[in-house]
C-alpha cells in the first residue's frame, strides 16, 4: 500500500483556504490513496452538514468523496485506537486532573497509517507530532494554554512512543508547497513582479490563519526555498 491518511484539520484548512481543488491532481501524482477513517468522516461531514454555518464546507468535503479523492479506511484498529487515547490523554495533568490532548480522529489516523507501509499521516494540529517527537515542548505549551503547572507522565509518554510506530507526518503547508512544485497552481500567479512570491506567500498564510500549526519563521523559510528553486 502507498497511502495518506488525512486527519479532518488539513482538509477543512484547503477548504477554508479555497484550495481543495489541489487534492485531485496531487493525488494523481502521489500514485496511492487517500484515506480518512469514519472519525475523520464524522468530523468533515456527518456532524457538520447538521450545523448551517458549516454545512456548505461539509457538502464540499462530500464532493471530494464522490470524485474519489478520498475513501473511508475500513480496517481502523479500533482496540488499538482506544488504548492510544487512554494512553494520550494520562500524559499530562494539572493537579492531578488528566488534560485529554488527542481526539478520535487524529489516533485513528495515525494507529491506521501504523498498520500499514509506505503511508504518512496529513495532520495540522501540533499535538501529536509534539507527544512524538518533543513532549517537554508540549507541556510548555500547555502551560501556556492553562497557566498552570503541567505535570508529565514520562512512562505513559513513553507507551504511547511505542505502540505508535511512527509515520512521518505532514500539514497542509506542505501539501501546498509540493502542489507548486508540480505547477498545479501556476494559474493563480499574477502578471506582475514577483509574482511567484505573492503567491507562495499568500498560500503559506492562508493555512496558517485557516488553522495549520505553523510559524512565521518556517513560512519564511519555505517561501525562500520555493522562490528560489521553483
Amino acid at each position: 500500500m502507498k497511502a495518506l491518511f488525512f486527519d479532518a484539520g488539513p482538509v477543512i484548512t484547503l477548504v477554508m483556504s479555497g484550495m481543495q481543488n489541489i487534492l485531485k491532481p496531487l493525488k494523481t501524482e502521489f500514485k496511492g490513496e487517500f484515506y480518512i477513517t469514519p472519525a475523520v468522516h464524522y468530523e468533515l461531514i456527518e456532524r457538520p452538514i447538521t450545523i448551517r454555518r458549516f454545512q456548505f464546507e461539509a457538502l464540499q468535503v462530500l464532493k471530494l468523496m464522490r470524485e474519489g479523492v478520498f475513501k473511508i479506511y475500513k480496517k481502523v484498529p479500533q482496540q488499538k485506537v482506544q488504548e492510544l487515547i487512554n494512553l494520550a490523554n494520562k500524559t499530562y495533568s494539572v493537579k492531578g486532573k488528566n488534560i485529554d490532548i488527542l481526539q478520535k480522529g487524529e489516533v485513528e489516523s495515525m494507529a491506521s497509517a501504523a498498520q500499514e507501509k509506505n503511508t504518512a499521516v496529513v495532520m495540522d494540529e501540533h499535538t501529536m507530532r509534539l507527544l512524538l517527537e518533543d513532549h517537554k515542548n508540549l507541556r510548555s505549551l500547555l502551560q501556556k494554554r492553562f497557566h498552570k503547572p503541567v505535570q508529565a507522565n514520562k512512562e505513559t509518554i513513553k507507551q504511547f512512543c511505542n505502540i505508535v510506530k511512527t509515520r512521518p507526518i505532514i500539514r497542509s503547508a506542505e501539501l501546498i508547497s509540493v502542489a507548486y512544485t508540480k505547477n498545479l497552481l501556476k494559474d493563480y500567479i499574477p502578471k506582475k513582479r514577483n509574482g511567484k512570491k505573492l503567491l507562495i506567500d499568500s498560500m503559506l498564510w492562508a493555512t496558517k490563519y485557516h488553522g495549520c500549526a505553523i510559524s512565521n519563521k518556517e513560512i519564511e523559510a519555505m517561501s525562500e526555498y520555493l522562490t528560489q528553486n521553483f
